[in-house]
């Protein structure tokens, strides 16, 4: 294979279409991206007690996660040390102990060797060798707030560096809004396939140009069923986040975005209170935030965050005003949607798309409900909205295929992005987190060249 001019593929406000189509580049983001930084393994309410595990993928690796007898969290390479058998076909339970399935090897939670059948049979000193052949551990495994990462170098920054206080925030806020200060994954997921490159949905969900575009028909289904609603009918989370799609340009300015260090970016939300007084518990439901999920028991739910950590901090954690945090390369974290996003990236052109929903511990279970209706409304084969971003996606690939054009262009806001203490902000409309996004892939794909 001839070598790959990594350099030359991304240049200011410009990216070669090769990065989105070319195998190769792909199975070097395998290795140089997916391979290297922190990625989202789950959460720690996975396994809560201890012989709780669950099966995941880590980039290409197949990884189990597991609660050990001492409490600690452990994370393995789902192969036997033995013939390469995966270790565990089950996607999640509890167990004392993993027992390969091809020759009965016998491994604790620790990873440790502890049984082999007939063991007579090996040569003399195999015991004392059984401590080298236990289930081999990720490189690095941590987790903030509850939520678990893992990383297939031991080198590099710590979790905490490598998510910096602005993405920290996101996680802070989602597990502040727990009047019981913990979360729960909610059983289940929804998991979508696009026939795209994995980068196109990171680039997509920090574009705000193409709503009032692509999701042109989701505005004005809901246009027309707030027409046909009584005035005082309950607006559903769906339907209202669905017309915002639709603000002018010049609104979606206004909705500010920020890239940050190591590829992340996150923009505000762009659901805005109805009044610019200062509410207070006294006004129920709408204390705190744009009740962007509303739901059933939610004036009791506030007063328990109230009595938790007083009326100015719980006005300031529900009035956390963001719709997407980026955690590069593959995560979007929605605090307020009770909500995480994976991407699993399976070929250059074929993406997994992981939803999750979390419960907020101490929260009336309407609250998971609410979430759980607009994940489905927002993030499945049923929505409106995400089966348009697909099928562009899809569009793009086939498109990208086609013409002797080598380029495409990021140029729109460029220069004009105001650099802050934790990175650079601009105009929502601006592509600066699409570039930033794209030098952060530079720099990871020449680092470990």
């Amino acid at each position: 294979m001839h070598a790959i001019d990594i350099q030359a593929l991304v240049q200011p406000a410009r990216v070669h279409r090769r990065v989105y189509t070319d195998p190769a580049i792909f199975d070097l983001e395998m290795e140089r991206i997916f391979g290297r930084a922190w990625l989202y393994l789950g959460h720690e309410s996975q396994v809560r007690q201890r012989g709780d595990f669950f099966a995941t993928l880590l980039g290409r690796e197949r990884v189990i996660v597991t609660r050990h007898s001492d409490g600690s969290i452990r994370a393995f390479h789902n192969r036997c040390p033995h013939r390469g058998a995966m270790v565990c076909s089950e996607r999640r339970g509890n167990t004392p102990r993993f027992v390969c399935p091809y020759h009965a090897w016998t491994f604790g939670t620790d990873g440790r060797l502890v049984g082999v059948p007939h063991r007579r049979g090996y040569e003399a000193g195999f015991k004392e060798r059984m401590e080298s052949l236990g289930l081999e551990p990720i490189a690095r495994i941590d987790s903030y707030r509850g939520f678990l990462f893992g990383s297939l170098t031991d080198e590099g920054p710590s979790l905490a560096d490598y998510l910096g206080d602005d993405v920290r925030m996101a996680f802070d806020n989602f597990v502040d809004r727990a009047p019981d200060g913990d979360l729960d994954i909610a059983e289940g997921k929804l998991v979508q396939v696009f026939n795209a490159n994995w980068k196109l949905q990171i680039e997509n969900s920090i574009d705000l140009v193409h709503p009032p575009i692509l999701h042109y028909n989701a505005v004005e289904v809901s246009k027309e069923f707030l027409g046909a609603s009584g005035p005082d009918e309950p607006v559903p989370t769906a339907v209202d986040i669905f017309r915002s799609n639709g603000l002018p340009f010049e609104e979606w300015d206004e909705v500010r975005q920020y890239a940050l260090a190591n590829g992340h970016c996150y923009m505000k939300g762009f659901l805005q209170k109805s009044d610019g007084e200062q509410l207070t518990i006294e006004d129920e439901a709408r204390f705190g935030s744009d009740d962007q999920m509303p739901f059933e028991g939610q004036l009791d739910y506030k007063r328990a965050l109230v009595e938790r950590h007083g009326a100015a901090r719980a006005e300031e954690i529900l009035a956390f005003d963001r719709h997407n945090t980026i955690v590069y390369p593959n995560l979007f974290i929605n605090p307020r949607l009770q909500q995480v996003r994976v991407l699993q990236p399976t070929a250059a052109d074929r993406t997994e798309q992981h939803c999750y929903v979390f419960a907020l511990r101490g929260a009336p279970a309407a609250a998971l409900h609410t979430a759980v209706a607009f994940l489905t409304a927002s993030n499945s084969p049923a929505s409106i909205v995400t089966t348009d971003d697909h099928e562009i996606f899809e569009r793009i690939q086939a498109g990208l295929e086609s013409g002797e054009r080598e380029w495409l262009d990021l140029t729109r806001g460029v220069d004009r992005d105001v650099v802050t203490a934790t990175g650079r902000e601009a105009a929502g409309t601006s592509e600066l987190a699409m570039r930033n996004q794209h030098d952060a892939w530079k720099t990871y794909m020449m680092e470990a060249a």
